[in-house]
């Protein structure tokens, strides 16, 4: 009887370790389209007495493979955070060749300039020029604005970033703990892992990590510069936003435990991920485009400056003009957020009781820069100046990134090229930061992820198993109750 009642328990046993791994192959099937899902396998062991058990169960986890998806996740988050305000910024200046570009508009302002030179008595043509004049100043101050709010807007972006860092910290730090106490079910310890894998993923979005598994399958996380992010439990990352943001305006830098980690002067800059590629476009791109925003605008008022014809006063803003003018902004260097400023001389400005024949004749800053003394209607002198003055080449700041000699209409081009060309070099890391992300996944997704075919034929196994089983429990069965009816 006793070795009937021991066979008997050894078949319960074998049904229920066929039951539960019949549950964990359906539980792999119905995660199989979730990539933070690693494959899980139970492993039996025999009791005393020969009964089975599960007594753990494995992930089938790469660290390796692991690793390299988190640093090319960090990369790729940031060349598309790049691209993106790359192509907001594109839009404010506009292709070259387009109408409503900076560069068209230039030379829209030329031509105008040179029908009024052919007939300077007509003052419909003074007033084309005025309507031109209006139009590029127009466009200026909107590049500038735009600059300023994608400048805004990642800053936002970087306040939104440091927030979710923190937050996927907090919830590490949760899942870290479950998993260096190693309390609960097996189960339970395998879900932890898969949790703080998906979360490890997730930070990687946000800035460039590093892990370092310590005793008892703890992790700390640092930044790919080195500093701590994660040890023992989470440090905080600290940001403060800026609300407004004009030419000029230096934003606030992001910190990690206290330690700089965003812009200059930085000893351990994070380089890659959301995060960073934010900071690069607040601090550096859209900074830089703004400063050959704002080096047009002063090529524009140089241009059009007059000149005393006594020749003992300075030049003086004539057409264009700004918040500091009549005085002129020093040459060759940028004057933060000139272009949001710079405005055409009200007058000249027929609908602010100007004179638009000012620009025929001179005279903006008094009598002293008359150019048309005798005030005839024909006078075509300062006008063919100006139009000169198109062609003739200027100095520009060389801190702008695009030369330091060039006439504005090749300026204003320059500027649009270069950023045209940061936009298509992004567009290209993004691109293969897309690819090597989607391949390091795959490798991934290969070694950790679930096979439908592999669990379908571990589920047959499985059925044949319990079958077995359930056949020895019936015969056992059987022998339990021929001997008691022999007995009674």
């Amino acid at each position: 009887m006793a070795t009937l009642s021991s066979a008997l328990n050894l078949a319960f046993s074998g049904l229920a370790t066929s039951a539960a791994q019949t549950a964990l192959v359906s539980r792999n099937v119905s995660n199989a389209n979730d990539p933070d899902y690693t494959r899980k396998t139970a492993n039996i062991i025999t009791l005393p007495g020969g009964a089975t058990s599960i007594a753990s169960y494995d992930r089938s986890a790469d660290k390796r493979l692991l690793d390299k998806l988190l640093d090319v996740t960090s990369g790729s988050a940031g060349r598309q955070t790049v691209l993106d305000a790359l192509t907001r910024l594109a839009e404010t200046i506009g292709d070259p060749q387009s109408d409503g570009s900076t560069t068209a508009l230039i030379g829209k302002l030329q031509e105008s300039l040179k029908a009024y030179e052919a007939n300077p008595a007509d003052a419909t043509l003074g007033s084309s020029v005025m309507a031109a004049a209006r139009n590029l100043t127009t466009a200026l101050n909107q590049a500038s604005v735009a600059v300023q709010q994608v400048r805004a807007t990642a800053d936002q972006d970087m306040a939104a970033s440091v927030s979710r860092i923190n937050a996927l910290l907090d919830q590490f730090k949760v899942a870290n703990d479950a998993v260096v106490r190693g309390g609960g079910t097996p189960s339970d310890l395998a879900d932890n892992l898969d949790q703080r894998d998906r979360i490890l993923k997730a930070l990687a979005e946000e800035t460039g990590i590093r892990t370092v598994t310590r005793p008892n399958n703890d992790i700390a996380i640092f930044t790919d510069s080195g500093v701590t992010l994660f040890e023992i439990g989470p440090r905080r990352v600290t940001f403060v936003s800026t609300p407004v943001y004009a030419a000029g305006v230096a934003g606030n830098a992001v910190y990690a435990d206290g330690v700089r980690i965003t812009g200059l002067p930085s000893a351990m800059p994070a380089a890659s991920g959301k995060l960073q590629g934010l900071a690069d476009i607040r601090d550096r791109i859209a900074t830089t485009y703004q400063s050959q925003l704002d080096e047009v605008a002063r090529g524009l008022i140089s241009m059009f400056a007059e000149s005393d014809q006594s020749a003992t006063g300075p030049d003086l803003a004539g057409l264009f003009t700004y918040g500091g003018g009549p005085a002129l902004p020093p040459a060759g260097a940028a004057a933060a957020g000139l272009a949001a400023a710079i405005r055409v001389n009200p007058l000249a400005d027929p609908a602010q009781g100007g004179r638009v024949s000012l620009i025929r004749d001179g005279g903006f800053n008094g009598a002293a820069y008359v150019y048309n003394g005798s005030t005839a209607a024909g006078f075509q002198a300062r006008l063919r100046q100006l139009v000169n003055s198109f062609d003739a080449s200027q100095s520009f700041d060389p801190s702008t990134q695009i030369g330091t000699t060039a006439n504005l209409a090749d300026y204003s081009a320059s500027a649009s090229s270069w950023l045209s060309g940061l936009r298509q070099e992004a567009g290209d890391k993004a691109q293969t930061g897309l690819a090597l992300k989607s391949r390091a996944s795959d490798a991934l997704l290969r070694m950790t992820g679930v096979n439908i075919d592999e669990e379908m034929a571990a589920m047959l196994d499985l059925e044949k198993s319990y079958q077995a089983s359930a056949k020895v429990m019936s015969i056992v069965d059987g022998l339990i109750g021929n001997l008691l009816d022999n007995i009674g």
